[in-house]
């Protein structure tokens, strides 16, 4: 039974539990000997780990072999939708000003939503992926937290995951918002650690806020009976908005609360390789496992 619980973020649902286990498995172990747990890492077996797999559930009837959706800028809906989009967009910005619009691109509705795409898909985040993958990826996290029966899929996956050897908690960009909702609601006692990685959490009224349980007095819930949380960021992961979450999450009782690290991700700042070979991540999961 896996110690260790990966729950991945968007943009994977052309993919599989299986596969993407197979690559975070050996990016683990590197983030193991990187924080000197060379032996830990050497006695790890593949089966130590798996990864709950979502991403079937916003991949398109019949689409196996077509890809996602041929959306363009039109399919940005108005509401949460575009405001993730401008969030993103000017936190692209304010780490690349040259991602910055030229003169007369930022008029109103579809127009800006143009703009913003076309630049937001330089950024070293997101230059990998199809304008349509992007517009998808939005809809997920949108999906996820406004529609009850997506987000009940969801956590019912993730659920059906966790068992009685289930130490660790990784979460991956939406997949930390998904595990943080599944450990405020099913508080599973085994789960003595949380990690987050390039976490969207912090995003001030567009994710922070729209949290079950919802955030009161500008502070969130901590995520049931672990107890301890690690989040870790790249400061060019304009996904991870909010690089600090401590101040946002407080543990109960005076406990310590959210360990936050900074880390150097290179030209892939989302990358969940990088985030899981890093040394901060690999202590973490060191002190536990």
């Amino acid at each position: 039974m896996p110690r260790v619980l990966g729950v991945h973020g968007i943009a994977q649902q052309f993919k599989g539990g299986y596969q993407l286990g197979t690559a975070w498995f050996d990016a683990l172990r590197d983030g193991l000997v990187a924080a000197g747990y060379r032996p830990l890492a050497s006695s790890l077996a593949p089966t130590d780990l798996w990864v709950a797999f979502f991403g079937d559930l916003f991949r398109p009837k019949g689409a196996m072999a077509a890809g996602d959706p041929p959306y363009t800028a039109a399919d940005v809906k108005a509401g949460l939708e575009r405001e993730l989009l401008a969030e993103f967009y000017q936190g692209a910005v304010e780490q690349n000003p040259s991602l910055g619009p030229p003169p007369g691109a930022m008029g109103p509705g579809k127009v800006a939503v143009q703009a913003m795409l076309e630049r937001l898909l330089r950024s070293d985040t997101f230059t990998r992926v199809a304008r349509r993958g992007f517009i998808g990826n939005l809809k997920q996290v949108t999906a996820f937290l406004t529609t009850p029966e997506v987000k009940e899929r969801v956590l019912q996956r993730v659920h059906g995951e966790v068992t009685s050897d289930t130490q660790v908690v990784i979460g991956h960009s939406l997949g930390s918002v998904v595990v943080y909702e599944y450990l405020a609601r099913y508080r599973p006692p085994q789960v003595e650690l949380l990690v987050t990685l390039g976490s969207p959490l912090g995003i001030p009224n567009l994710v922070f806020d729209k949290l079950t349980p919802r955030p009161a007095g500008g502070l969130g819930t901590w995520p049931g009976t672990a107890p301890g949380w690690v989040n870790v960021a790249d400061p060019d992961d304009f996904v991870a908005l909010r690089k600090q979450l401590a101040p946002l999450f407080p543990a109960p009782g005076g406990a310590p609360g959210v360990e936050d690290h900074l880390v150097d991700n290179g030209d892939e700042p989302h990358a969940i390789d990088r985030y899981l070979n890093a040394q901060p991540t690999g202590a973490a999961l060191g002190r536990v496992l």
